[in-house]
């Protein structure tokens, strides 16, 4: 039997503890006899404990290195899991939400991930080259990445090759985090170029809800959902902080699990070849937006006076 395993790090955010609460509501909803494992530190424990929506669930708590900030803490917990947590075991994301069971619809493999943003990396808007670069300024060598994955999702089968890679992940990410990037997913598929490991999943094993559409041909047959935390604007209903900070209610927790596929706000969208697309991609477009966050008097000043020009 495999595990599904999480990380929570962070006793004073509330959001952190909320997604928790929705992502485990949805692993006991489908797979009640698939155990549960949250991975945490000393401080998060005792705050976990007081929810009942944790019952049943194993809370381990490992140690982790004092002079780690709350992010820093959790990338150390998710880049060693091979060596805490025994057995197979899918991680997952707290801001996921399981929508199916799939218990008996396991990976054959030592590693299996999605493709970040549910695409290769060639067919991203820059065809890759930020996440390139970013990789370049860590020491990772990317150049040759076509298949970059992402650590959202992740099947791990207790076997020698998947603790090899966890190890080097771990090194990898210790060595950034040390110079002032605690970002895992570059030192991961720098692994990956390294060890040639990873099998692809299906991208409805991590249907990542970007500012992109690819993800949206996996929600028919979605199994693990993935709105990618709080964030501003975001297109999912549980980007938006105010409800995801407030008190959750054993309710509002079961409509959201109910049909999470379909809990967007409304949004607009856009083909590659359109006007508007193509506008985005301009130094105009960056200015203007640079200029509406950060000087916002000046902005509207500039809007008044050109809406003399509007048709």
């Amino acid at each position: 039997m495999f595990k599904i395993v999480y990380v929570t790090v962070g006793a004073d955010k509330i959001e952190y503890i909320n997604m928790q609460r929705i992502a485990v509501a949805s692993a006991k909803k489908h797979m009640p006899h698939v155990p549960v494992v949250i991975v945490t530190d000393g401080e998060t424990l005792p705050k976990l404990r007081k929810y009942k929506d944790f019952s049943g669930v194993e809370l381990a708590s490992f140690p982790v290195p004092a002079d780690l900030n709350t992010v820093e803490k959790s990338r150390y917990l998710k880049t060693n899991l091979r060596s805490l947590v025994s057995g197979d075991f899918l991680y997952i994301d707290s801001d996921s939400i399981i929508c199916e069971d799939f218990s008996d619809d396991l990976p054959e493999c030592s590693l299996g991930l999605v493709l970040d943003e549910n695409r290769p990396l060639a067919e991203q808007d820059d065809g890759g080259a930020a996440i390139r670069r970013c990789a370049q300024a860590r020491g990772f060598d990317l150049s040759g990445c076509e298949s970059y994955f992402n650590g959202g999702v992740i099947f791990a089968k207790d076997d020698a090759p998947a603790k090899a890679f966890f190890k080097d992940w771990y090194a990898n990410w210790d060595r950034t985090r040390s110079e002032g990037n605690h970002h895992d997913q570059y030192s991961l598929n720098a692994v990956e170029m390294k060890r040639r490991l990873i099998t692809e999943l299906d991208g409805a094993w991590n249907c990542q809800l970007t500012s992109c559409c690819a993800s949206f041909s996996y929600l028919r047959n979605v199994k693990i959902l993935h709105y990618l935390s709080v964030q501003p604007d975001g297109i999912y209903q549980l980007n938006n902080a105010d409800l995801m900070c407030g008190e959750l209610s054993d309710a509002r927790i079961a409509q959201i699990i109910d049909r999470p596929e379909l809990l967007f706000n409304r949004f607009h969208m856009y083909a590659d070849s359109s006007v508007e697309y193509r506008l985005t991609q301009t130094s105009h477009y960056h200015f203007i937006t640079r200029m509406f966050t950060k000087h916002p008097k000046l902005f509207r000043f500039g809007e008044k006076l050109l809406s003399i020009f509007r048709a």
